[in-house]
């Protein structure tokens, strides 16, 4: 039995992994406020450090040192590109050029991280269908909200 192969073509960088997940802080606010109600000073202080850090991460936009898996487990370890268990630095606005050919199992997911000194983060996954077979170029979105990020993964399945 033949393996389907897919080629993973390109990835374009909409805007790199925040590093800031923007639930948890606004959830640490959102409990120092209701155990010290009484204090309106320190309670505003704190309801503000999730725009407070929207507004740091931005102006800090950082490039990701991405890298590709076939499961939905971090590790350079467990990565198909780059080759060599290395990262390829993408920021916002810029595209990489990938060219890899793998094996699919429908459906295939494929995961983006961003290697991170503190624990790689997940920064979005595809699914490639056997519907893509034949089709040509396919671009999906790959973003997860919690990081911010948001890329798109244009591959084709022969």
């Amino acid at each position: 039995m033949t393996m389907t192969k897919a080629t993973i073509e390109n990835v374009f960088c909409v805007r790199p992994s925040s590093g800031t997940d923007f639930d948890v802080l606004t959830a640490l606010a959102n409990l120092a406020a209701s155990i010290v109600p009484d204090i309106l000073q320190l309670d505003e202080s704190i309801k503000s450090l999730p725009a407070v850090a929207a507004a740091i991460d931005t102006a800090g936009e950082f490039p990701d040192d991405l890298y590709f898996t076939k499961t939905p487990n971090a590790g350079l370890e467990n990565s198909f590109w780059p080759l060599g268990q290395q990262t390829v630095q993408v920021e916002t606005g810029a595209s990489a050029f990938v060219n890899r050919e793998i094996e699919v199992d429908f459906p295939q997911n494929v995961s983006l991280w961003d290697e991170d000194t503190f624990g790689d983060e997940h920064v979005g996954s595809i699914q490639i269908e056997e519907s893509d077979q034949g089709q040509g170029s396919v671009t999906r979105l790959a973003k997860n909200d919690a990081q911010g990020s948001a890329y798109y993964v244009t591959y084709r399945v022969d």
